[in-house]
């Protein structure tokens, strides 16, 4: 990958905490900058999937409310309830092929919401919002 070089004025006190875990880490404090900035930033759309990349382009554009109701949103407990029964049935080996088909879609479904759901919350974090902690999460649930 090719290293671009870019200037910007940061706190005194941020620039401290990135040099101490240079030291901290034996790395430079470039490629410090660089990991910190690579797990902050969210992934350019080019490498979503394609099936994916308008949907979740288009979330970008939400509003704020919008996107807390995406990133809450979960399955209906009854196609939550047919896709517990579907995967028992493969995990005891009587999945008929009808229903194999099913489980695939139930999966890519899911997939899909989550993936909806993360950028959402991702979206929600750039933008400033204290996202919830697993607890909070598990406690709503």
């Amino acid at each position: 990958m090719a290293a671009q070089t870019t200037t910007i004025q940061i706190p005194q006190n941020l620039y401290r905490r990135l040099q101490r875990m240079a030291e901290l880490t034996r790395h430079s404090l470039d490629e410090v900058v660089a990991r910190t900035l690579e797990t902050s930033v969210p992934p350019l759309p080019e490498s979503w999937p394609e099936e994916m990349r308008q949907d979740l382009l288009a979330l970008e554009s939400l509003s704020d409310e919008a996107l807390w109701q995406v990133a809450r949103s979960q399955v209906s407990p009854e196609r939550h309830e047919e896709h517990s029964r579907l995967l028992e049935k493969n995990r005891a080996g009587t999945l008929a092929e009808g229903e194999k088909a099913a489980l695939a879609v139930f999966r890519k479904e899911a997939d899909q919401l989550m993936l909806r759901k993360a950028y959402a919350y991702v979206l929600l974090k750039w933008r400033g919002h204290r996202l919830p902690t697993l607890a909070e999460l598990e406690s709503a649930a």
